[in-house]
Formats: C-alpha cells, structure tokens, sequence
C-alpha cells in the first residue's frame, strides 16, 4: 500500500511540473505562438493567390558572461514572410516594406531571413552593452535584468492581389509586466504599396466609422448602449478607426492593444465592420473593393 501512494504522488509530481512548464511557456501576455528552440526554416506555403510565404524560426538565450547562474536575455522569433512571387522586382518591393515594418528602417536592405538574423543578434549585443557594469560581480543581480522579446508575423488573408497580415511583439525589462503590441498591415499588391485609413474613408465618413465601431463593440460584448462601455472600463472617446486594421475576407477588423481603449487587464480589443455595413463609405477607388465586389 505504501508504495503504491509513493507510485502515485510521483505521477502526479511529474503531471503539474508538466502543467508548470506548459504555463511558463504560454505567458498569457504573449500573442505569438510558442516558440520552439533551435531553428528552422521550411519549406514554401502557398498562398491563395500568386504570393507565396516561409516560415523562420529562431531562439538565442544568452545568460551574462555565459553564466547559467547569471540573467539572461532571451530573443524568440515565428515569422512568416512573404518568399514568392511572379514578379521579382515587385517581390522585392514586398519583402523590403515588410522588413521596414518588422524590423525597422535600418534592415531594409536585407532579405528576411537575414534582417532578422541580424536584429537577433543587434539586440543581444545590446543586452551585452547594457549589463557590462554587472558582468564583474553578483551582487547587485536580479530579476529585473532579465530580458525578453518575442516577435511574430503570420499572414491573415492573401487574395484579389490584397495581402494583410499581422505583426506581433512581446517585451519584457523586468517591469511589473511585459507589453505585447500587435500591428495590422494591409498591402496593395497591384500598386505595390500598404494601405492607410486615407485609402479607405474618405476625411467626411470618419465620425461615421467611429460610431459604427462603438456600436459593433457594444454587440460584441452583449451591451444594451454605448454608455455602457465606460462601465466596463472602456474610453469611448478613444474608440475612432485607425491605421491598425486589415481587410480579410468578410470585413475590416481593427486592433487597439493595452491602453488604447481600455486598461492593461481587459487586454487587447478587435472590433469588425463587415463590408455590407462599410460598402456605402468606402472610397470608389478604394483597393479592397475588389474583395466584395465581385
């Protein structure tokens, strides 16, 4: 009988360490998926239309003074970027906005893959610099010197030469809580350029989107009226269209992240319009027209 509850307590041991680390994997402020150690980079996945993607994956974790003991910085990446098109010129043009909107101006140059080899690498040459003063001594070391960034990219619709996808972003200085960022993009593969809220609605129907964001989130969220929102921690006078927002298949769907709209805990807010409420104020030009107008 003894060894039978010895049996059993180590099994269940062994169940909630798995359970902890699957926890510690998942932080639950991050928007990526779960990075994976090592790296990878597969093989071409085709996309609806003629744009094609791959997929990068990569993890580098460097302790202070490669001291298992010491803190660390830990940089992660899941990006799925575009790899293929007919048009090699245009293809560039692709990779160098998404490179600029990932990684930042300085990386345009740079191919993907590469760009974001050498971002991984710059951030934790900066992690070195910062903690130089500490790499001598133990004694003012903390969990406040522990770093963490995750980014990750994935593709959210690819047809009628309109690609939108997504940008996400986690990072944690030893605060109280890290901040994760997610980004909408939405590129215009016939004229070869992203499309803005200007592209869209014109400057007249903006307060009309407004209103009809406010109202789509009070059916959202099960609400009676828009006052309602400010009881449940909302800034109604913050909920206007933006930049951030991407055209999928059956609407437009914006993104506000923490504090946007709303406090840290109610997390990040995405309200869609679908097309058969936007068709009446979208510009006559307006690119994604060609996804409902059939």
């Amino acid at each position: 009988m003894k060894n039978k509850v010895i049996i059993l307590a180590g099994i269940c041991f062994l169940f909630l360490g798995i359970i902890s680390c699957n926890q510690k994997k998942n932080h639950p402020d991050k928007t990526t998926p779960d990075q994976q150690p090592g790296q990878t980079d597969t093989s071409v996945v085709k996309g609806t239309d003629t744009l094609t993607f791959a997929l990068y994956e990569n993890e580098k974790i460097y302790h202070i003074n490669n001291d298992t003991a010491m803190p660390f910085c830990n940089f992660s990446i899941d990006m799925v970027y575009p790899d293929g098109y007919p048009n090699l010129t245009k293809l560039k043009q692709i990779q160098n906005y998404f490179v600029k909107s990932i990684f930042g101006e300085e990386y345009v140059q740079f191919a993907p893959k590469l760009a974001a080899e050498r971002y991984m690498q710059s951030y934790v040459d900066t992690y070195k610099k910062d903690m130089e003063q500490y790499s001598h001594s133990k004694k003012d070391i903390g969990m406040w010197m522990n770093y963490e960034l995750s980014i990750g990219s994935r593709s959210l619709y690819n047809n009628h030469d309109i690609w939108s996808y997504e940008l996400s972003t986690y990072v944690f200085t030893g605060g109280a809580h890290g901040i994760y960022t997610t980004t909408y993009q939405t590129f215009d593969l016939q004229k070869g350029k992203s499309l803005l809220l200007n592209d869209l609605i014109s400057e007249k129907n903006r307060s009309v989107i407004d209103e009809l964001l406010k109202k789509q989130l009070v059916t959202d969220l099960k609400l009676k009226d828009v006052k309602e929102l400010s009881e449940k921690d909302y800034s109604t006078e913050n909920i206007v269209a933006t930049d951030n927002f991407y055209a999928g298949k059956n609407g437009i769907t914006w993104l506000y992240n923490p504090y946007d709209i709303a406090p840290y805990y109610l997390g990040q807010t995405r309200i869609t319009l679908p097309y058969s409420v936007l068709a009446p104020y979208l510009l006559p030009e307006c690119p994604v027209r060609r996804i409902f107008e059939k």
